[in-house]
């Protein structure tokens, strides 16, 4: 059997034309060698190829009497398909594994006509090679450098077929095989062809699609080309400029758009408004292509009725106001061990299965909309609206149209076609009367029969509309008070206080302030890594405790928002808290009789541990001013109890 070897740089490239070779003429014993698995000294061959003229310097065989071949090799055409994906004038390397070898692949590719990309060399070892990011090899990927992150391999290059032939002669086996290579090229073509002939009926298919698309979308679309002709006009455009499109589509945009539409978007926002007799037209204007076509863009032109803005407008304000009748809050959100809260949410828990009216009472501040949401979504109406309303936001004339709704003409201002009130869109879920001691007495007693009915009439109506609602009340006030001094009336308490709950205030749930506070730090500063919550809060914690938060929780976020602004990289200190916790604090602190046996004791301790000890640190652990340390310090002195010198060590005990 007549023995071919094959001689090439790399082993990719010996391979691949292995294994071409093997498929074309199976009567040869073929081997490979490659610079790193060089060839033996006694190498038994009939014909040496090299795969180029780089090779055959490399690896020139020295036995004179084996003949050889520089074989030609043209780009694998099954690969190039990828290359017309990239845009023109893109800049790309060209891996391989010489210089040689890379020009002379970019010299192929350019001679098959893939010139609409900018190529440079790229081989190993190259000085100074130009960093694009962006790279086509020939099946040596190896080679591509670390800084590509676009790689396009179009596979090793194979054997030409006049090299093929002159291979087969030099066996003598042209003839025996030159059927099986005949077909096996028509094969390749006619399998291009297929490809080719799927790609128009793809392209043709697109733009039916795109022909579809640009006809029935609700906006007119007018297309300037780079020859600055149109070339779209769609159906809503011939309205609006009352021409049609086969009469238009060819002809230059300064034939067909006046100088005054193309002054419309003559300025830095691209848009205008064209009036119309019967309408107003929003002009836009954006580039058609991107901006590497030597700063022919072309302009996509479009117009968008502003009637039509108007309404997409009122369509996204409903939904929005739809998403807001919608309960955010689960019990599992309200944060707190404390035991007067746990017994709070284990009566409302019970109560949330029920439809009973239940009557929420607590200071400003305490989480009563928290709570009553999470009532609402631990109850059977949970799939219904959750409708608030608060009674100290709304005035008196407003109030019943609000919650009862209203019919068209029924007073100065009111809205076409009248609308539904807010009883009405809790139908089949909760309405939260929030700050129910602001209700004004004379809506009480109109409350107090739709409570009692559970019927409706909108203002200016003599229909009456029944509801199915499930209302939860909540105040602040003292409403039993309220009916002393004649604000509430009494029969519209007994109807609402049916279930009554107690929200406690923060300061009856101290053990639930550091956990809240640690809740609301992880809100404010969601990315915070320099320390984890508890260090942020370890000098001012017990001062957090102490504090008697009059605004309750909502207080306590407002704190922990200012203190995550003031100090966003390091732990507060007491002297950081807002000046109404200090004034607090710092009071009762220095009433305190033992302050100065306190001070005193803390300057024993640091001394016999060897910590340092100052004014400062003294009114950091303590809470108070330095003047007022000072003057303690000042009166320890004369009762000769310390001794006060300048350092970190100022301090020291007698």
């Amino acid at each position: 059997m007549k023995k071919l070897v094959i001689m090439s740089l790399g082993f990719t490239t010996a391979h691949t034309l292995y294994e071409q070779l093997r498929n074309i003429c199976s009567t040869l014993d073929i081997s490979y060698y490659y610079l790193s698995s060089p060839p033996p000294k006694n190498l038994d061959a009939d014909l040496i190829i090299y795969s180029s003229n780089y090779a055959f310097q490399k690896m020139k065989y020295s036995i004179d009497t084996i003949p050889y071949l520089i074989v030609r090799r043209s780009i694998n055409y099954h690969e190039i398909g990828k290359l017309f994906k990239l845009p023109k004038y893109t800049n790309v390397l060209l891996v391989n594994d010489s210089q040689n070898s890379a020009e002379e692949t970019i010299l192929l590719l350019q001679t098959l006509g893939i010139d609409h990309i900018n190529y440079y060399p790229y081989y190993p070892n190259m000085k100074n090679p130009p960093k694009i990011t962006t790279a086509i090899t020939p099946g040596e990927v190896e080679h591509i450098p670390a800084f590509v992150n676009n790689v396009i391999d179009i596979k090793t290059r194979l054997i030409d077929i006049t090299s093929i032939i002159e291979i087969l002669n030099h066996f003598n086996i042209l003839n025996k095989f030159a059927t099986t290579l005949s077909a096996k090229y028509i094969q390749d073509i006619i399998r291009l062809i297929k490809t080719g002939n799927k790609l128009l009926t793809d392209s043709s298919n697109m733009k039916e699609q795109f022909k579809t698309v640009i006809n029935n979308v609700h906006d007119g679309l007018i297309a300037i080309n780079q020859e600055n002709k149109i070339s779209v006009f769609n159906p809503i455009a011939e309205k609006i400029f009352e021409q049609n499109a086969t009469n238009v589509i060819g002809q230059t945009q300064e034939k067909i758009l006046d100088k005054k539409f193309l002054n419309l978007v003559d300025n830095p926002r691209k848009e205008g408004i064209l009036k119309l007799p019967s309408s107003e037209i929003l002009v836009s204007e954006t580039s058609l292509y991107q901006d590497n076509n030597n700063g022919k863009n072309g302009k996509l032109y479009i117009l968008k009725d502003v009637s039509e803005i108007h309404r997409l407008e009122e369509s996204v304000r409903r939904r929005i106001y739809q998403e807001q009748n919608i309960a955010r809050y689960h019990f599992e959100n309200i944060i707190g061990t404390s035991p007067i809260l746990q017994d709070t949410l284990y009566l409302a828990k019970k109560m949330a299965k029920s439809d009973s009216t239940i009557f929420i009472q607590g200071e400003s501040g305490t989480g009563k909309e928290l709570l009553a949401q999470s009532i609402h979504n631990a109850s059977n109406r949970s799939s219904g609206p959750f409708v608030a309303i608060n009674f100290a936001a709304l005035s008196e004339t407003l109030l019943e149209s609000e919650l009862f709704g209203y019919v068209e003409g029924s007073f100065t201002g009111a809205k076409r076609g009248g609308s539904s009130g807010l009883f009405e869109a809790a139908h089949k879920g909760t309405l939260f009367l929030d700050e129910i001691g602001d209700a004004p007495l004379p809506f009480q007693v109109k409350l107090l029969r739709v409570l009692q009915e559970r019927q409706i009439r909108r203002v200016g109506s003599i229909k009456i509309i029944p509801i199915d609602v499930r209302v939860i009340v909540a105040t602040n006030h003292n409403l039993k008070e309220h009916i002393r001094l004649g604000l509430m009336r009494e029969d519209l308490y007994y109807r609402l206080n049916v279930l009554p709950l107690k929200m406690p205030a923060l300061r009856e749930r101290k053990s639930d302030i550091i956990p809240l506070a640690y809740n609301f730090y992880k809100k404010f500063k969601p990315l915070a890594t320099q320390f984890n919550t508890e260090d942020y809060f370890k000098n001012i914690k017990t001062h957090l405790e102490a504090y008697t938060w009059p605004g309750n929780i909502r207080e306590l976020q407002n704190v922990i928002e200012y203190l995550t602004n003031i100090c966003p990289d390091e732990p507060p200190q007491s002297t950081d808290l807002p000046e109404d916790i200090k004034a607090q604090l710092f009071k009762k602190l220095a009433n305190k009789s033992n302050l100065k046996e306190e001070i005193y004791l803390e300057i024993k301790r640091c001394n016999q541990y060897n910590e340092p000890i100052g004014r400062r640190s003294l009114a950091h652990k303590f809470a108070i001013s330095e003047n007022k340390v000072r003057e303690i310090l000042d009166n320890l002195r004369h009762e000769n109890k310390i001794i006060i010198s300048a350092g970190k060590y100022s301090l020291k005990a007698i």
